[in-house]
């Protein structure tokens, strides 16, 4: 199915292939990480650049892309100043 960003909503609406059938768009308000994890509210997570990444995945993350292994043996609040020192933003999902 095709489907159009929205990043003023974070989601995604999907148009169904139908070609002679009038149809209804999906409205999705799931948001996934650059690692495929789903983002729920109350959830942790960073912008970095153009990157979305859960805060379950910001160790790997800076890991591959930066050589910056710090973050594996620092406890959630650590990580979340680390980061945002560092790298870009923290969010919370709401």
């Amino acid at each position: 199915m095709p489907y159009v960003e929205n990043p003023m909503i974070l989601g995604r609406i999907e148009y169904p292939k139908l070609r002679y059938q009038p149809y209804e768009p999906v409205i999705s308000f799931e948001m996934y990480d650059d690692f495929g994890s789903l983002i729920v509210c109350h959830d942790v997570y960073f912008e970095i650049g153009d990157a979305i990444v859960h805060m379950d995945n910001i160790s790997d993350y800076l890991a591959v892309g930066y050589q910056d292994y710090l973050t594996y043996e620092m406890a959630d609040f650590e990580v979340i100043a680390y980061v945002e020192l560092h790298y870009g933003s923290a969010y919370v999902k709401k």
